[in-house]
């Protein structure tokens, strides 16, 4: 039974985050063969300043779609 966690900075929609849920699980299934109904994913999000992200810290790249 596949446990996935996903940490993303806090910014996406609903509808965001859910099309990433859905993406995991079809991307899991195919990959090794686990039933969908067995997929577990939890997205935990987090302030952009707690992220670094190709070796910078605080790039805010979600957030700065929203503006």
């Amino acid at each position: 039974m596949p446990f996935i966690q996903c940490d993303i900075e806090q910014g996406l929609t609903d509808d965001q985050k859910t099309e990433i849920v859905s993406r995991m699980i079809d991307v899991t299934n195919k990959a090794i063969g686990s039933s969908r109904e067995h997929i577990n994913v939890v997205l935990r999000e987090h302030p952009a300043v707690n992220i670094g992200e190709t070796g910078r810290a605080n790039l805010a790249l979600i957030s700065s779609q929203q503006r």
